[in-house]
């Protein structure tokens, strides 16, 4: 009896362990079979893990390598040799640090001069944006008369920030006008720019030339002369072109460095051509007429009859215009003969005046300039 029992016993052992056998045998058997046998989502046509994994694992590994390829931001020049920034996005920020200089903006690159604008208004310089955010208006009316419809997207803003320039600037004791005109655009299809438009708002005249004549105001403070008094407002800006030094025929450069040391100077200034542009305004009656015009002009630069009787000036009438000739003494003693190109226009109550002055020996370059100059300068009724 007892060993019928262990008999049974060793049988139910005998059959469990046959069960776990069959069991540990069927993963085998499933794996050994065809993939036929095992049943796949048709939409995806194999299992979806491995395929899923494998997928992660190159998309990781794809975007790693455009990571190390993406460029970072990187620092570019404008037309001026400025700097700005452009970053990766495409995103750009101009700099206003030691290599900033004022300018004129230019056709070509207004976009970018459209982000100084804002540099400009971040760091609270009003009137450097109002003068820059007119010059920009104006590039894109020049833009807009040969390609009509023209309307880009930094416009708004850059119009925006002037107004608000503008207004800010509203409680300053110095007017607006005078720090921000003439403002203008340069002209180009490829660097180096070769023309300037110049405009003014206030005593409405433009006018172009070539940009190697350079806006005093640029630099500093310079702004010109201007005056107002009880009967007019009057304004004077200069655009100049320093020369090269010149020597006299029976002259060295040993004998001019003796010269300058005797004189007690340490430099002679350069020759210069320079283009003036003078505008009033008579806040009263006519206060003159188209023939004593000039005269207003000769006292606002002090050419008194003893400084023309010094300088030997002599003053010609031609088709409308004037040639003025005269001696200048240089600072060793040299004598310069000059010669000045001038057009007066006097249209109650505005009234305006364009002047080119340069030593006669460059005159067949200043024939040039002031054909531009002349054919180019319009008033606005």
């Amino acid at each position: 009896m007892l060993g019928e029992i262990h008999s049974l016993r060793f049988i139910k052992h005998k059959w469990k362990v046959g069960i776990l056998l069959n069991l540990l045998w069927i993963p085998f058997f499933l794996h050994a079979q065809p993939n036929s046998n095992i049943i796949v989502d048709p939409l995806l046509q194999r299992p979806w893990i491995p395929d899923a994994e494998e997928e992660e694992s190159r998309s990781f590994h794809r975007f790693l390598s455009e990571f190390k390829n993406k460029q970072s931001t990187v620092k570019k020049k404008d037309i001026h040799g400025r700097n700005y920034l452009v970053s990766p996005s495409g995103r750009m920020r101009f700099l206003i640090d030691d290599e900033y200089r004022k300018e004129f903006p230019v056709l070509e690159e207004a976009d970018i001069a459209a982000k100084e604008l804002e540099a400009l208004y971040e760091v609270r310089k009003e009137k450097e944006a109002v003068f820059l955010g007119k010059g920009i208006q104006l590039c894109y009316r020049l833009k807009l008369e040969k390609e009509p419809g023209f309307f880009p997207s930094w416009l708004t803003k850059s119009n925006e920030i002037t107004n608000r320039a503008a207004n800010e600037w509203s409680d300053q004791t110095v007017p607006l006008d005078l720090v921000s005109e003439p403002y203008g655009c340069y002209l180009t299809v490829s660097s180096p720019q070769d023309t300037l438009v110049l405009e003014s708002e206030s005593f409405r005249y433009r006018i172009r030339f070539p940009t190697i004549l350079r806006y005093e105001g640029l630099y500093g403070n310079r702004l010109g002369i201007y005056g107002e008094n009880r009967d007019s407002i009057y304004r004077i800006v200069r655009f100049v072109q320093f020369l090269e030094n010149y020597l006299p025929p029976d002259q060295t450069e040993w004998e001019e460095a003796f010269k300058l040391q005797i004189s007690g100077k340490k430099k002679k200034n350069l020759p210069k051509i320079i283009l003036s542009i003078g505008s009033s305004f008579d806040k009263t009656r006519p206060l003159r007429d188209t023939k004593n015009y000039f005269r207003f002009w000769d006292s606002m630069r002090s050419l008194t009859p003893t400084l023309i009787r010094k300088l030997g000036f002599k003053r010609t009438e031609s088709n409308s215009e004037y040639i003025s000739e005269w001696t200048e003494v240089d600072e060793i003693g040299n004598s310069v003969a000059m010669e000045m190109k001038e057009y007066y226009l006097y249209n109650a109550p505005r009234g305006y005046f364009l002047s080119l002055s340069y030593p006669k020996r460059e005159k067949a370059k200043a024939d040039i300039y002031w054909q531009t100059i002349r054919s180019s300068f319009e008033v606005k009724e």
